[in-house]
């Protein structure tokens, strides 16, 4: 197959395709070489570590060259799902030993396009600490999570956090962030474990290991496995409530599992309920749900019901589901897990969209699953998607 025109490579191309600036005989070369593209040609060449380089920034260009069209009518991901998941293997495999090669083969075979036009891939473990006196601790993205003991702090693995010498870790506030795109797990002084998900965050207070009450805040979404816990007093041993204040707002529990939603908090949360029993306090009202039931409160008001328990913890599980979810719903999700921006064109579908797909699959697989559905469409600019009709 010819891969060249006038001295340049197909993935030059692309890239001037893109832009707007190839010749008709270009554009006629690149269109035979898409044309004529088979799947044998997705096949690595074992031991040909340069060749699959050449093939996967091959399959790159060709990917994104389509997905950013200008005719976003002839968009289709799901028609382009194979060559997603081909170019990512292929890139994974060869950007070791190759990424470097040449000063950056596979931007050198896109003619600059991989440096424009990075993948948007899923988010990761990232998080970050704050102290009392404003000093933050980025933690490693290579640790599952944090432990907060009474005068100390560690990864879950047992490896030491620097932490300053003339601060006290059980006599000080903190609050552990995630950011849009990041999610942390963290074990509490007395052996509670909560999840964050993305552009959440956790606050402790400075007496939460010795108050005679637990009490946290939350902003965002958490799952929490809330430890028992007793204090002795005048000589009686006293069971240690657990609060988590949303807002105004608060959910009371001694020892459970339960997920609460609070994204839209300036609306009302969501408490649900795996394990356990918690009472849920909005305002005047208060309200105790069971196992598999979901609490929404809002100031004034407590609607409890039955919900899909495998939906809501989801994001715990590292997976997108939804039932007859609406497309806002859906792409507010994508929106921080990706750390993308959503722009809307046309008018917004009202059809209700179910399934579940990892969320560790790049973005245009979870795009391409919708798209299959011929109820919306997507086109990438950057971190910008737009959904039209």
């Amino acid at each position: 197959m010819d891969s060249k025109k006038d001295n340049l490579s197909i993935p030059e191309i692309a890239h001037k395709r893109l832009m707007g600036t190839a010749t008709a005989d270009e554009m006629a070369s690149y269109n035979k070489w898409y044309a004529s593209f088979e799947d044998s040609e997705l096949e690595l060449t074992y031991g040909d570590e340069r060749a699959n380089a050449q093939l996967g920034a091959k399959l790159y260009a060709k990917l994104m060259v389509r997905i950013e069209e200008d005719q976003p009518k002839k968009l289709s991901f799901a028609s382009y799902r194979k060559w997603a998941a081909a170019a990512a293997a292929i890139l994974l495999i060869t950007v070791g030993g190759y990424w470097a090669y040449e000063g950056n083969i596979l931007d050198k075979l896109t003619g600059g396009y991989l440096a424009q036009h990075q993948p948007i891939v899923p988010g990761k473990s990232t998080a970050t600490l704050r102290l009392a006196n404003g000093q933050l601790i980025p933690l490693k993205e290579s640790e599952d999570g944090l432990v907060i003991e009474a005068e100390h702090l560690a990864y879950t693995d047992g490896t030491d956090i620097a932490f300053p010498e003339d601060q006290v870790v059980k006599t000080q506030e903190m609050v552990l962030s995630t950011p849009r795109g990041g999610t942390y797990q963290v074990m509490l002084p007395d052996g509670s474990k909560v999840w964050l998900n993305a552009e959440s965050s956790i606050t402790l207070p400075a007496d939460f290991a010795s108050a005679s009450d637990r009490r946290v805040r939350l902003i965002g979404e958490a799952y929490f496995e809330i430890s028992k816990a007793e204090k002795r007093v005048a000589g009686v041993n006293k069971r240690r409530r657990f609060t988590v204040e949303v807002g105004n707002q608060s959910v009371e529990v001694l020892g459970t599992h339960f997920n609460i939603n609070s994204y839209n908090a300036s609306v009302g949360f969501k408490t649900t309920l795996l394990e356990g029993s918690v009472k849920v306090i909005a305002g005047k009202q208060q309200k105790i749900i069971q196992p598999g039931q979901q609490a929404f409160a809002t100031g004034q008001n407590i609607i409890a019901k039955p919900v899909d328990i495998e939906e809501v913890m989801a994001w715990k599980n590292n997976n997108f589901q939804f039932a007859n979810a609406k497309i806002a719903d859906i792409m507010e999700e994508i929106a921080r897990w990706y750390n993308v921006e959503i722009v809307y064109r046309g008018e917004v579908t009202q059809e209700g969209f179910g399934g579940a797909i990892s969320r560790n699959k790049p973005i245009i697989e979870v795009l391409a699953s919708l798209e299959e559905t011929g109820a919306v469409h997507f086109k990438i600019e950057g971190r910008r998607v737009i959904v039209m009709p």
